[in-house]
């Protein structure tokens, strides 16, 4: 997808680009802050820790073994790739059910200055500022600013965002292109969190509505993130390039969210955790690519190294007894904290995190005729030392105590691609993905060590092509997706273990089709997307790791994720006006609120607009304006624990967004 594909949706904050693609699942709970993402029914167990993001081919991996989305400078975005299925054998550790890769920007020498004016509903204003220029011989710049506010539409969720891109392409002739990349952001958005929900996932009548917001004081996060990335490529002979890339980044994070505790019905107040945790992550990468081609032959070669230094505090402040661990009470009757007196706070966690990951891979692709051959394998160390420092819990102090860890995997990768005809290609291909497990570091103190790396096998077949001179054009995929060596908890002789046990397995088919109707209307085409998804445990018996209760949901659906999603769009030109629009509707199927399927419900359809309008004769004005939810409709996304539906995240009403852009 090109950034003008996604401008053109109106999407605002990053992973709203993805919500029409099949396979992909995006969760908005927290909008611009905490997107969730999970491809092909594989579930994140902490926080997309089961899929990779990357800018320029750099992995975005915290500290935690996570994906934070929000780390990355969506601002400058210029193109977003998406590959559905494991990859770890080119992308390494964490690419169990896809990768996304941001591109940044493209450069050139041409000038250009250009002014982004994005106004919409509950406050929101966006400006940006982006210009190119040439600078040395053979050399570009590109400079992108930009400045976001908003109320948000829930109570208590204003956000503002500041960021800074800048790159710079050198080409320097035979001697290579070296190109250099620097980004800052600074976001503030405040948080409203769940909503209370009944056994049913029905929301509990409270005042305030889905508005309401009965997080914790000053729920909200504060990110700032600085990147600076080079790239040096050279052709070393005919055929042969080398790729050398080095990368550091920063990430200084804090994050108030507490998480709802099950409402209780006549007790007159809403309780949250009382929980904060302060970040600092120092990111370093590099890796080196050698790349050959000759007549029908592809190598791919290369080694990556990359470490993570993290300092991660964890606070704690609330009620601690029997009834509650950290609560805070706020009263429904005059949204105020109740039980203040019986508070009390605590620094959980003190943890110094280094992880280090190195790899090693290779890719060969061989033509034969109509047919290519792929085949490739990355091998993957990584090891992991936390130091976790005094610290307290519920008043009493913890020692500080050392935790260390370390493994490897080789992960292969094959596919034959047939070229049926010059419009036409089918193929077949094999993957497995990978994760460490180390998880995160809050919960690697108590871990068992010396456990297996998850792993995620694929098979899938497809079949991608045109028809009838270009007027339909799609590709079809099947695929079967099991996972094995999950993570549980089981107990041992009355003592909690973590084991090698679970297992999933996803199967389904993705759809993806676009239609050119100028037969029946000029300049009118259609986009239709849509998966099935089959997704369930093979084995997921397990305890409790705090309450010892047994746990078997064993041959369950998925928590979360419908069978069925599509998307269908009409997209109408008038050229003659200079005038463009699209209409689509995004569909959900029902989805299995919690893992025991107490209720299979929560389906929706959300239809969209957006029109474009460059005035005939010139090309230095775009007048644009999206709606969102069109038909204003309510969806709350539940959230559920082992016992059932928990809460519930209300989805944004009908939003307006309105868009000038002015270059010269």
């Amino acid at each position: 997808m090109t950034r003008a594909d996604f401008e053109q949706k109106g999407v605002l904050f990053i992973g709203d680009e993805l919500t029409d693609l099949p396979g992909v699942l995006v969760s908005k709970n927290d909008m611009g802050t905490y997107t969730s993402i999970s491809m092909r029914g594989v579930p994140n167990k902490i926080h997309n820790d089961t899929l990779v993001a990357m800018m320029d081919g750099v992995p975005f991996i915290t500290g935690d073994g996570e994906v934070d989305l929000e780390q990355l400078p969506f601002s400058a975005v210029g193109r977003v790739d998406v590959v559905r299925g494991p990859m770890s054998a080119m992308y390494g550790r964490g690419a169990i059910s896809g990768t996304i890769n941001y591109l940044t920007r493209d450069v050139t020498a041409e000038p250009l200055r250009e002014v982004t004016l994005e106004g919409g509903s509950y406050g929101f204003l966006h400006v940006d500022a982006l210009a190119q220029t040439k600078t040395v011989e053979g050399g570009a710049l590109l400079i992108d600013v930009g400045n976001e506010n908003g109320d948000g539409w829930r109570d208590r969720t204003g956000r503002h965002e500041n960021n800074l891109f800048l790159k710079h392409v050198l080409d320097m002739g035979a001697a290579g292109t070296l190109t250099v990349t620097a980004t800052w952001v600074d976001t503030r958005q405040a948080l409203a969190g769940e909503l209370p929900v009944d056994s049913r996932g029905e929301l509990i009548d409270l005042p305030g509505g889905r508005k309401a917001n009965w997080n914790e004081d000053n729920a909200g996060f504060d990110k700032r993130m600085a990147t600076a990335t080079a790239t040096y490529q050279v052709e070393l002979d005919d055929g042969l390039v080398s790729t050398t890339k080095l990368h550091v980044r920063q990430a200084l994070t804090s994050a108030s969210q507490g998480s709802a505790t099950e409402y209780v019905p006549g007790s007159g107040s809403v309780t949250f955790d009382g929980f904060r945790v302060d970040g600092n992550t120092v990111t370093l990468y590099g890796d080196q690519q050698l790349s050959w081609t000759r007549g029908p032959w592809q190598i791919l070669g290369g080694f990556s190294v990359e470490q993570v230094r993290a300092h991660h505090t964890e606070h704690w402040t609330g009620q601690f007894d029997d009834t509650y661990f950290y609560g805070q009470q706020r009263s429904i009757a005059t949204g105020e904290n109740i039980d203040t007196d019986d508070w009390i706070s605590d620094t959980d966690m003190n943890a110094y995190g280094r992880d280090r990951a190195f790899a090693g891979f290779f890719q060969v692709d061989r033509t034969i005729g109509p047919v290519t051959l792929d085949v490739g394998g990355r091998y993957d160390h990584f090891e992991r030392h936390v130091y976790f420092g005094p610290s307290t819990s519920g008043g009493e102090p913890v020692a500080p105590t050392d935790a260390d860890d370390s493994n490897g995997n080789f992960s292969p990768k094959a596919s034959a691609t047939w070229k049926i005809n010059p419009q036409v290609s089918a193929y077949v291909a094999y993957g497995q993905g990978f994760s460490s497990g180390f998880g995160p570091l809050w919960s690697f103190r108590s871990r068992e060590k010396g456990l297996d790396p998850e792993l995620a096998n694929n098979v899938e077949v497809g079949l991608k092509g045109d028809a009838l001179d270009g007027l339909l054009s799609g590709s079809v995929t099947l695929y079967r997706l099991e996972r094995s060596n999950l993570l549980q908890v089981l107990e041992v002789n009355g003592v909690p273990q973590t084991v090698n046990t679970g297992k999933e397995l996803s199967q389904g088919v993705e759809l993806a089709g676009t239609a050119r109707l100028d037969a029946l209307v000029p300049h009118l085409s259609a986009d239709v997307s849509y998966s099935y998804t089959e997704a369930y445990w093979l084995n997921d018996k397990f305890v409790e790791s705090d309450t010892l209760i047994a746990r078997d949901f064993t041959g369950k659906r998925v928590q979360g994720v419908p069978r069925h999603t599509g998307s269908i769009a009409l997209n109408q030109g008038i050229p003659a006006w200079g005038l463009s629009a699209k209409v689509w509707v995004e569909m959900f199927g029902d989805y299995a609120y919690d893992n025991q399927n107490s209720r299979i419900s929560g389906g929706y359809a959300l239809w969209n607009t957006t029109w474009t309008w460059t005035p005939p004769g010139q090309d230095t004005v775009d007048v644009g304006l999206t709606v969102r939810n069109l038909f204003d409709r309510d969806v709350n996304l539940i959230e559920a624990d082992d016992n059932g539906p928990l809460g519930a995240f209300p989805q944004p009403p009908r939003t307006f967004l309105a868009t000038v852009k002015v270059r010269f």
